[in-house]
């Protein structure tokens, strides 16, 4: 069974060929890893982050999958983004609410640019474990704004715990919006715990039915150093839950650790 993990942080100091080593020991066969956060703001920082994801995919383009982590406050981050994505080949977008929401209208003009760009946008969605107080801007709910750009694929982490349904609730939402139908629906999950395991059963059972396996991406949310700790662990974890208790096909797991980010980044 091939493993996609949707969801990973550098930290801005890895290369390419740690990176490999690290999935090759954690039995990763493709990586999405997101740009260090350029905290500083200002437009050289934002390069640099933006140049070092760059360098690492360029190890193997085809099993590193580059995001730029977009900072909206940072100087030139739209300018920025954009050369990101098309003269280093970056995969996507990063996003976290970071004292601002997803609703801000300051942020359109990036929306604006990742849909015209044809490249998705990962959010995270949920209660923050930094960034402060996290309720006010992480909930799922505000991202409904985002069926006012048609054609922009996003998808929403963690499930939104502890909001699952309400995050399940914006997937209907943007399938309704998509008239139903399931190709043109905007949305992903990205599943990857915040779901603690007390909740993970659960948040599964109710994901799986309402907006099926193939919008349901796998992730481990970790660093590239720990990779190898921590990836077999979730793998096992939720395999244990989709074919021993859910009772998933293969089919279905194929599609959950890989089919789903595959067609994630399909343009």
């Amino acid at each position: 069974m091939r493993i996609w993990d949707c969801h990973c942080h550098a930290r801005g100091d890895e290369t390419g060929e740690q990176v490999l080593r690290q999935m090759d020991a954690a039995k990763v066969d493709r990586l999405t890893l997101f740009s260090r956060y350029p905290e500083a703001g200002t437009r050289d920082d934002v390069r640099a982050a933006i140049d070092h994801i760059a360098a690492v995919q360029a190890t193997d383009p085809e099993r590193i999958y580059g995001l730029v982590w977009a900072n909206p406050r940072a100087d030139g981050m739209v300018e920025e983004m954009e050369r990101g994505l098309t003269d280093l080949r970056l995969r996507g977008v990063k996003m976290i609410p970071d004292h601002w929401s997803p609703t801000d209208e300051f942020l359109f003009p990036l929306y604006e640019k990742a849909r015209a760009l044809r490249k998705p946008i990962q959010f995270h969605a949920g209660i923050l474990y930094g960034f402060g107080d996290s309720s006010r801007f992480c909930r799922p709910a505000l991202y409904e704004v985002l069926v006012n750009f048609p054609g922009l694929r996003f998808a929403l982490a963690h499930i939104g715990w502890p909001w699952v349904d309400e995050c399940i609730a914006v997937f209907g939402r943007c399938r309704a919006a998509a008239g139903y139908q399931s190709a043109k629906n905007q949305m992903w999950i990205d599943t990857c715990r915040g779901t603690p395991d007390a909740w993970r059963e659960e948040a599964l059972r109710k994901a799986i039915p309402f907006c099926g396996m193939e919008r349901l991406m796998f992730g481990v949310d970790t660093h590239p150093a720990n990779l190898a700790a921590n990836a077999p662990v979730h793998v096992a974890k939720d395999v244990a839950i989709l074919r021993d208790v859910i009772g998933c096909t293969e089919a279905q797991l194929e599609t959950f650790f890989w089919g789903a980010c595959e067609s994630f980044f399909a343009a």
